[in-house]
């Protein structure tokens, strides 16, 4: 037999991410011409990260957000220099994800409807198979009912082909108007 692997599923932390600190720092500053990068890692200090063991992780947390957009770079370059929140792309992303959970939403209540749709169809099967069924009855009682009166059926039967037979109009015959010949034009006499 083929080995086959099964994946993990990673647990998700109730953590912030290291993005999401970095992001809450600078707005804890709340420096209009931005936050350097160890203003933000002492801010980080006070929030009870431990920098020194997360340094790494820190600084890809800054060279992320600017690559994501959602932080701007105003001065340096990499994991060095001044932050702060670019809000231009921040205010883009946020509507973007607005997009897509209304997208999502509006997908999930369509298939909820298809749902609902499919559910009507098969009780309408189901009712007109329980009809079709309760007929099937119905016609076999009065079989076994003719047994019984078999004198009256056949009286019946006659009434019905009588009553099937249109009876005949009799039509009042027309009757023929004497009609006026017409004279043709006046004749010049023979001489």
């Amino acid at each position: 037999m083929a080995n086959v692997e099964k994946k993990t599923a990673t647990k998700k932390t109730s953590q912030p991410s290291t993005l999401q600190l970095v992001v809450n720092a600078i707005e804890a500053r709340k420096e209009p011409r931005g936050s350097s990068a160890a203003a933000i890692k002492k801010t980080l200090e006070t929030m009870g990260v431990d920098t020194s063991a997360k340094r790494a992780f820190i600084n890809s947390a800054l060279k992320k957000g600017v690559e994501k957009g959602i932080l701007k770079q105003v001065k340096g370059v990499g994991a060095t220099g001044t932050f702060k929140i670019d809000t231009t792309k921040a205010k883009a992303a946020e509507k973007a994800k607005a997009q897509k959970e209304k997208e999502k939403a509006r997908k999930a209540k369509a298939l909820e409807k298809e749902k609902a749709k499919k559910a009507a169809a098969k009780a309408k099967k189901a009712a007109a198979k329980a009809k079709k069924t309760s007929q099937k009855t119905k016609t076999k009682k009065p079989s076994q009912t003719k047994k019984k009166s078999a004198g009256t059926s056949t009286k019946k039967a006659a009434a019905v082909k009588k009553a099937s037979k249109p009876k005949k109009t009799v039509k009042p015959k027309k009757t023929s108007k004497p009609t006026a010949k017409k004279s043709a034009g006046k004749k010049p006499a023979k001489s």
